[in-house]
């Protein structure tokens, strides 16, 4: 299982945009994942980044994912550097599977 996290700005092609273009490119976004929903990659949860975070990383919003393969991670990144997404979005990403974090830590 990975996790993916992405932290994403809007960029001024995306505030360029009225909102009619801004809802039917998040609607074809939608549309465009929605095949990999049925092969189990799941939105754990989309937000805004709080102002009051301590150490806060300069990014509006995040979303989490779980997502059941690396071929599957593959596809979630395809369909953001195929749809123009970080024309629209600063963006940086995060992917790894759950570990022992502290253990790996330690042995740097």
């Amino acid at each position: 299982m990975k996790y993916f996290i992405e932290l994403f700005t809007p960029t001024q092609a995306w505030l360029d945009l009225n909102k009619e273009e801004r809802a039917a490119y998040i609607t074809n976004i939608n549309e465009g994942s929605k095949h990999l929903m049925d092969q189990g990659v799941v939105i754990i949860s989309m937000s805004e980044n709080d102002q009051d975070t301590l150490h806060r990383a300069e990014f509006n919003f995040f979303v989490i994912w779980t997502i059941p393969t690396d071929e599957l991670a593959n596809a979630v990144q395809d369909l953001m550097a195929n749809s123009d997404w970080f024309t629209y979005f600063d963006q940086l990403n995060l992917k790894g599977d759950s570990t022992d974090i502290f253990e790996k830590l330690i042995n740097i």
